[in-house]
């Protein structure tokens, strides 16, 4: 069935099931405050990213306890959390299914602002890439100690940040504006633009575009793979993560359902079984999976069991589809003590179409957090037979479950699984699950972080538009309601030193939050603010590597932003995009009076081939491993070092 048809072959089926599955459930409610079933959350929700490869050493900081914690493929990522790369190491952050980030060896990304198609991030130093694949409606913007860069269209910018600020910028692809506080410049495909100085007035230089090295060509081998991925068609535009289903599954057709997603797994597997629930800010208890394509399956849409091709992943109709931290109802089921609601044992089971959610997360519940009376309802359970209402608890193998204490102390590795036919009676949970998190449930794997990265906490970072404030309630709080909440005896809370120093005038900090002063609102201020900043730390300040820039102080060229541009002299080779290919020079134009033509492009899907122009200077310093993603790629640290 085509995608397009889907809405209109599920019309009987979607009002027969849900009208069911509403209706049983419904009449199973009691309690008058519980949350109110859902087919999908409707309404945007605080701005999550993925950690879509991990290369080597990768280390993310949280921004609601300050720890620092081994990074994962499909860890989210939240505002104010950082993400740090080691030695020949790399890592990749997608926002949406159009922008995303790559960062190279020994260097930090700041996440300032995750919002609904708005995407403000610092660079505190190393190389990194921005890319946007498609055309979107995202505004984004890249602060270094020293420019704000700001794309807006299709194209590949990459970013080295030094350790004593001064910053590197090269357009491979589209155009950038990079702004100060006395004016913006445009860059355009095949420049380099060099920015150092004060930053409240910086100088800078236009040169032609360092040559092509090892981290440009694993950046083309990346592109290709995601904009070569068939997967984009079946799913809705705002989600993101789908190319990884190519390699590890097949669409197939099914009747009422259209085109569904069935991956390729052993006949034990069953959806949320293969990784772990760790709590994230704002969104409280969410599903972390350890399949390498395990992104998009366990935040949107629905799971069911069809024969011949067994478990298969069912998107949704066309439409708008906002992330969920996972799509499952939970139940306590066996005697025992340590939960608010009396069971030894916490199950869950992955959601059918058209089943609802009772969501456990959003504003309601979060802003409960600084209330002493939100929690004191009680906790929502009502005794049912889970077989009866949710049709994967029919399936073999289709509940999960671990033993409570497990689950509080973040030990998943040894998750049971059963049918519920076998679990005669439990008690589901609408809304939040009482089980108060620990400092084990942070953490995304029990790996421990190889080293923690020497940054400063507080850097300097121009920001052209400020952000938007956003309350935080650190995690210690967080954990002190759940335990009031869950009325288990206090766990061992997290405890770190204050950042100290609020922000004044049009000064931000940007410290992460940590207690006790996490809880403090992020102050914004207006266009062209700065933040207060430490000098860079010395991991920060890494040798230059032989394919960058070392100019001259004394050298000419140099400007000063909002400055007229000096007349004569010739520009830089202007790149262009031939083909499906990514970055090459453009040939002399016969028709121009013999000026470089600027790129021109052709959205809203870009496609690129390898570039061959590898021999222009000496290559940066790269190598490493394959990431740990769904498919072999090559390539490894990269970046500066």
């Amino acid at each position: 069935m085509p995608r397009n048809a889907r809405s209109a072959g599920l019309s009987l089926a979607s009002a027969a099931l849900s009208i069911i599955a509403v209706s049983t459930i419904l009449s199973a409610q009691s309690a008058p405050d519980a949350a109110g079933p859902m087919q999908d959350p409707g309404a945007p929700e605080r701005g999550v990213a993925r950690i879509s490869i991990v290369n080597g050493e990768v280390s993310v900081h949280r921004g609601d306890s300050g720890d620092w914690v081994t990074a994962v493929v499909n860890a989210p990522l939240m505002v104010e959390d950082r993400v740090a790369t080691g030695a020949s190491s790399r890592a990749e952050v997608q926002f949406d299914s159009s922008n995303l980030i790559r960062v190279g060896a020994n260097a930090e990304i700041r996440l300032a602002e995750l919002g609904v198609n708005h995407y403000h991030l610092q660079i505190a130093h190393g190389t990194v890439t921005f890319r946007v694949l498609r055309e979107s409606q995202s505004r984004v913007e890249i602060d270094t100690p020293t420019v704000s860069v700001r794309p807006s269209h299709v194209g590949a910018y990459r970013i080295y940040v030094q350790g004593d600020g001064q910053t590197e910028i090269t357009v491979r692809m589209g155009s950038v504006d990079v702004a100060t506080p006395k004016g913006t410049e445009q860059l355009q495909a095949g420049q380099t633009m060099l920015a150092r100085g004060n930053p409240a007035d910086p100088e800078f230089r236009v040169d032609p575009a360092i040559a092509m090295d090892d981290w440009d060509r694993w950046n083309e081998q990346r592109d290709r793979e995601m904009l070569n991925s068939q997967s984009y068609s079946n799913v809705p535009q705002d989600m993101y993560g789908a190319e990884d289903l190519d390699n590890h599954g097949q669409w197939v057709d099914v009747p009422s359902y259209g085109e569904v997603w069935a991956p390729a797994v052993g006949p034990d597997w069953a959806p949320y079984q293969n990784g772990r629930w760790v709590w994230e800010d704002y969104y409280g208890w969410t599903w972390v999976s350890y399949d390498p394509w395990g992104w998009a399956p366990f935040h949107y849409g629905r799971w069911f069991y069809a024969a011949p091709y067994g478990w298969c992943w069912y998107p949704g109709g066309f439409g708008r589809h906002y992330w969920s931290p996972a799509m499952v109802a939970f139940f306590g089921f066996g005697p025992g003590v340590g939960v608010g609601f009396g069971f030894g044992n916490i199950g869950w089971v992955a959601l059918a179409p058209f089943e609802p959610v009772y969501a456990w997360w959003g504003r309601g519940f979060y802003a409960g957090f600084r209330n002493p009376g939100f929690f004191n309802r009680g906790v929502n359970v009502t005794n049912v037979s889970v077989a009866n209402i949710y049709r994967n608890a029919r399936v073999a193998n289709g509940v999960s479950m671990v033993a409570a204490a497990d689950f509080r102390q973040g030990r998943f590795g040894n998750i049971g699984h059963t049918t519920g036919s076998q679990i005669h009676e439990a008690g589901l949970v609408r809304g939040q699950l009482p089980v108060a998190p620990s400092a084990a449930n942070l953490r995304y794997s029990n790996r421990s972080v190889a080293g923690i990265p020497r940054s400063s906490e507080n850097m300097h970072f121009f920001g052209s538009v400020a952000n938007t404030s956003v309350q935080r309630v650190p995690f210690a709080e967080q954990q002190r309601a759940m335990q009031q909440f869950s009325r288990q005896p206090a766990a061992s809370s997290m405890t770190h030193s204050s950042s100290g120093g609020g922000a004044t005038g049009a000064w931000r900090s940007t410290t992460s939050p940590a207690s006790p002063g996490a809880g403090q609102v992020r102050v914004g201020s207006a266009g062209g603010a700065w933040r207060p900043a430490n000098e860079p730390s010395q991991a920060a300040t890494a040798s230059r590597p032989t394919g960058s820039y070392a100019p001259d102080r004394s050298s000419s060229g140099w400007q000063r932003f909002g400055e007229p541009r000096p007349s004569g002299g010739s520009l830089p080779p202007v790149y262009t995009q031939t083909g499906v290919s990514g970055y090459r020079p453009a040939a002399a134009p016969s028709s121009n009076n013999g000026r470089a033509q600027s790129i021109r492009v052709a959205p809203p899907v870009v496609r690129e081939k390898p570039s061959s122009n590898s021999s222009k200077s000496s290559a940066r310093p790269s190598g490493g491993a394959a990431h740990a993603t769904s498919s072999a790629h090559g390539g490894g640290g990269g970046g500066h070092r």
